[in-house]
Parts: C-alpha cells; sequence; structure tokens
C-alpha cells in the first residue's frame, strides 16, 4: 500500500478519521513492525491520531481493534496475551541477564563480578557490582526496552531506586540494538528533570566498546583484572 500522509501537529480537536482510514494506517504499522499497534506506540506513529483521539471517537481501542481485526487480540492488558507476555518477559530477561554475565566476567576476573549485590545505602539490590578495588566499584542494572517511548517509562522507575545511592551507576539497555545511544542521548537532554550526575543510561553497544574499557583503565585492583 502507499504510505499514509503523516497527520500535522494541531492543537484543540484533530480532523476526523474513518474507521477505514485507521484499518489503513494500522496495516501499514503492521508492514513495518509486524505486528499492529499498541497506545504508545499509537503516539509516537506519525500517520495515526492520538491514542486518546481514538479512544473519544471510537469508544475505545478495543472495540477499534475488535472491529477492524476481529481475528487478533483486541486486548493487550488482560487475560492470555497478557500472561503470555509477561512469562517471555521472565524467561528473555533471566536469558539476557545470563549473557550479559558471561561477557563481564570474559572481561573481568569473574571474582571482581558480583550479582545481585545490595547497594547499603538505599538498600538497593543492583543486577551487577564490579569491583574497582576493596570499597569502590561501579553499578549496573541492565534491562530491556522495546521501544525510545518504553525505555523512558522504565527509566523513570529505575531513576527512584538509583538516585538515593552513591557509587557510580550504569542503566544499561539490552537486547534491542535499534535503540542507539544516539537517540538515548537526545532524550535524556529533553528531560525536564536531569539525570542525576552519578547515573549514565547507555546503550549495550556502547558500555562494550567505550565504557568497559573505561572500568579497566581505572581500575587498581589487579588480582580483578584479566
Amino acid at each position: 500500500m502507499s504510505t499514509p500522509t503523516p497527520r500535522k501537529a494541531t492543537t484543540g480537536t484533530q480532523d476526523s478519521w474513518t474507521i477505514e482510514q485507521l484499518r489503513a494506517v494500522f496495516n501499514h504499522f503492521k508492514e513495518l513492525n509486524n505486528r499492529y499497534p499498541t497506545a504508545h506506540e499509537i503516539d509516537a506513529f506519525p500517520y495515526l491520531p492520538s491514542a486518546r483521539s481514538i479512544q473519544r471517537t471510537f469508544g475505545g481501542l478495543v472495540n477499534v481493534r475488535k472491529e477492524l481485526f476481529p481475528k487478533e487480540i483486541a486486548n493487550f492488558t488482560t487475560g492470555i496475551h497478557r500472561s503470555g507476555v509477561a512469562k517471555q518477559t521472565y524467561t528473555n530477561g533471566r536469558n539476557l541477564e545470563e549473557q550479559f554475565y558471561n561477557y563481564l566476567t570474559s572481561e573481568f576476573s569473574e571474582i571482581a563480578v558480583h550479582e545481585h549485590k545490595v547497594i547499603r545505602q538505599g538498600y538497593v539490590n543492583c543486577d551487577f557490582y564490579i569491583y574497582l578495588g576493596e570499597d569502590t566499584g561501579i553499578v549496573i542494572d541492565i534491562f530491556y526496552a522495546e521501544s525510545i517511548i518504553n525505555l523512558i517509562n522504565v527509566v523513570n522507575i529505575k531513576l527512584k531506586r538509583y538516585s538515593l545511592i552513591i557509587p557510580e551507576t550504569y542503566l544499561v539497555i539490552v537486547g534491542n540494538p535499534s535503540i542507539t545511544q544516539q537517540a538515548i542521548d537526545i532524550k535524556i537532554q529533553n528531560r525536564k528533570l536531569p539525570i542525576p550526575s552519578h547515573i549514565k543510561l547507555v546503550s549495550e553497544d556502547y558500555f562494550k566498546k567505550q565504557i568497559a574499557l573505561d572500568i579497566k583503565k581505572r581500575s587498581d585492583y589487579s588480582k580483578y583484572e584479566k
């Protein structure tokens, strides 16, 4: 199909949409992503009105999905779909954590890498802690984000925990190479409230190419280095 015309940024009411226009653009999204959009993705997709506008005009996203695609899942937040997503998310999270642990122990001696260490200032249980010396180290929290919008939502939750601690902290997005460091930096620069200076938000690729090298150079605990 031809690419739909992007909607114009407007104030007040948006141009009216027909159900067939929505069908065309939902199908276009599926062509690009192999699935139909969630509410957050509708707001981020430039060819659609806002999710709130769709809800107001058509009586909710669930109703729209049922009418347009009766054989597809209509409600992404309840029932078997939600349970399946939760189970898959847990499995993926465990796999990503194991992969990142294997990476860390390939770069640093295994004794330097501590899993699920409790940071007493703030009582935060981090994913990994890399010792730089007897009493110093780096805190690492890894997480998966499906999109840049999902990324910001997750980061806002994590900041409530890691803002309370003192050690240098890296929040590392893993498992999604489409989220680049450049995209992350732009989002961070546009935040109304700055991220605390001891916390850095980085992509997996940037961490492995830049941060890990820096950690090695700063380590004064020779028995922890490979």
